[in-house]
C-alpha cells in the first residue's frame, strides 16, 4: 500500500476497532486483533519500524500496566489467564501493540511535539482506561478521580516517550541525524 493521505485514517480506524474489540471481548478478541495487526503490517509502508515499535511499546506498556495491576490500581477479572507469568491480560498487551503502529501513522502529528503529546496523552489516555472500566474490561482498585490523576501523570510521560522511541528506532531518521553531524 503506497503512503497516501488515506493511510493514517485507515490506521486510526483500525486502532479504534481493536480498542473496541479488546474492551468488549477481552480474551475472545485476541485472534481477530492479531489478525488485524498482521494485516496492517502486511500493507504498512514502514513495516520494519512498526515491528520495532510494537516490540518496544508493548514491553513498555506491559511494564506500566503490570505495575498498575500489581499496585492494585487495576484489577482484572479474567477467569482464564492465558499466560501465567504475564503481568496483565494478553489482550491489553495487544492494545499496546496496536498503539505502537499508530505512532508514525495516525498519531504522527505528535511526533515532534512533546509538550502537546504530554498534554493530550495525560488527559485522553486516562479517559480511555476509565471508559474501559465502565464497559467492564477492568475494575479500578482505587477511587476514580485518584486513578485518573495517577494515569494522567503516567501518560504525560509515557505518550511522549513512545514518540521518542519512534524517532530513535526510525533508521531513516538516524541516518539523517548522523549525516547532519
Amino acid at each position: 500500500m503506497k503512503n497516501n493521505a488515506f493511510l493514517p485514517v485507515l490506521n486510526g480506524i483500525g486502532f479504534q476497532v481493536i480498542w473496541w474489540l479488546v474492551i468488549l471481548f477481552q480474551n475472545n478478541a485476541i485472534a481477530p486483533v492479531m489478525g488485524l495487526i498482521l494485516l496492517w503490517l502486511w500493507f504498512s509502508p514502514t513495516r520494519t519500524l512498526d515491528i520495532k515499535l510494537m516490540i518496544a511499546v508493548t514491553i513498555l506498556g506491559t511494564l506500566i500496566d503490570g505495575a498498575l495491576t500489581l499496585s492494585g490500581i487495576f484489577v482484572f477479572e479474567q477467569r482464564h489467564q492465558l499466560v501465567a507469568f504475564w503481568p496483565i491480560p494478553v489482550w491489553l498487551s495487544l492494545l499496546w501493540s496496536a498503539l505502537a503502529v499508530t505512532l508514525v501513522h495516525s498519531l504522527s502529528l505528535f511526533r515532534n511535539r512533546r509538550a502537546l503529546a504530554a498534554l493530550v496523552g495525560g488527559h485522553l489516555a486516562p479517559l480511555s482506561y476509565l471508559a474501559g472500566a465502565k464497559l467492564g474490561a477492568v475494575t479500578l482498585g482505587t477511587e476514580t478521580l485518584f486513578t485518573y490523576f495517577i494515569l494522567a501523570g503516567i501518560w504525560a510521560v509515557a505518550f511522549p516517550l513512545c514518540f521518542y522511541l519512534s524517532k530513535r528506532l526510525d533508521s531513516s531518521e538516524l541516518k539523517t541525524s548522523t549525516q547532519a553531524v
